[in-house]
């Protein structure tokens, strides 16, 4: 694979407001994601808000229909695959549901935060993962490290916290060492006096890495009302 073909890559990607989030070559068949041609994966999504201008322009944002974000990531996803020759995997829309967890950590330099998701050391909680594709080309070990390929050695991101204000930021303590308080969390955000669902959530704000990276208020408010939409149908159903 040239730079050029990388050069591509990035172009195409960021024309729809996504960032190339790293890549890996398959070392094991059994990693393989339906058919042993494919040699590479690489991931896509958003550092920031950097795809939320792209979206809001949407047909998908804009036609009322659920599930916007995740219709808008099938059309552009399997769209950049077939501009890539390769195939595009979704971390949603499953059974099979697909390793995006152990692809990310395998990709990037990431670790568990103390809230349960991924932590990026320049991101912070910013990020998402939209989609992967897997390509049948050999990416080499310096293309990689142009895509923020994962370090030898992580940093601990969260134990070098001393503070650790993302434990202490969320009104209903939601967030422990070792449990996350769905119900909890739900209840607050049901009430008219909150304002998590206003400014984003308050506990994952209060995290001081990737402060530049802090998502546009109305793309926080898009992702507060999408889950709470899905907490309804998981508490009153």
């Amino acid at each position: 694979m040239t730079d050029s073909i990388i050069d591509n890559i990035l172009e195409l990607a960021a024309s729809h407001g996504l960032v190339a989030r790293g890549g890996f070559v398959f070392d094991d068949v059994g990693d393989i994601p339906e058919g042993k041609h494919w040699k590479s994966m690489m991931l896509f999504g958003n550092a920031g808000s950097s795809l939320w201008g792209n979206f809001c322009s949407s047909t998908e944002y804009l036609d009322g229909e659920p599930n916007p974000l995740d219709r808008w990531s099938l059309r552009i996803g399997n769209s950049m695959a077939r501009e890539l020759g390769g195939k595009a995997f979704f971390p949603f829309g499953g059974p099979p549901f697909q390793p995006f967890l152990a692809w990310a950590k395998k990709s990037e330099g990431l670790e568990s935060s103390k809230l349960g998701m991924l932590i990026h050391e320049e991101y912070g909680l910013w990020h998402a993962y939209r989609f992967a594709i897997a390509l049948p080309h050999e990416l080499k070990r310096h293309e990689l490290e142009g895509l923020g390929a994962k370090k030898e050695t992580l940093t601990d991101i969260c134990g070098q916290c001393v503070e650790q204000p993302c434990l202490k930021k969320c009104p209903v303590d939601a967030f422990g060492e070792h449990e996350y308080k769905v119900e909890s969390c739900y209840h607050h955000i049901s009430t008219p006096e909150n304002t998590c669902m206003n400014n984003g959530c308050a506990a994952r704000r209060a995290c001081p890495i990737g402060a530049d990276f802090l998502y546009d208020k109305s793309h926080a408010q898009f992702h507060m009302n999408q889950f709470l939409s899905s907490m309804k149908l998981r508490f009153i159903s």
